[in-house]
């Protein structure tokens, strides 16, 4: 059993990407008890290894947000409850009630850039 549910989000690059960063934003801004049981990452399609994610998923479109490795949302930003229903469909479970006690809770913006950060988000720009 995955101690945590794995979440992957296939972005050109969520720094020059509108849309790529809104969908990191969406998965960023998930409360402290909804982070707690999820891992996350960008896969960027400006890097080797996210070109090989992108396949490995059988992407279509960009951006995509996977879950437990299902493509769920492609190029639909999700809205709070959506990614939330989502992961209890494919949740172990021990995360069951974790994720239905949090479903009406919210987005929670106030650790959106230290979450990003964490996730690896626009670490494929190039700078300068």
């Amino acid at each position: 059993m995955a101690d945590k549910i794995t979440i992957d989000v296939l972005t050109l690059d969520s720094v020059q990407c509108a849309a790529c960063g809104y969908m990191m934003e969406s998965i960023a801004a998930l409360p402290d008890e909804v982070q707690e049981i999820i891992e996350y990452k960008e896969w960027s399609i400006k890097t080797k290894e996210g070109i090989g994610k992108f396949t490995q998923l059988k992407g279509k479109v960009l951006p995509s947000i996977c879950i437990e490795g299902d493509v769920v949302f492609e190029s639909i930003i999700p809205q709070y409850e959506q990614l939330i229903d989502e992961m209890l469909k494919r949740a172990p479970s021990p995360m069951i009630d974790s994720l239905k006690a949090a479903r009406n809770k919210g987005f929670d913006f106030s650790k959106l850039n230290e979450n990003l950060k964490k996730a690896g988000a626009g670490m494929n720009t190039k700078k300068g």
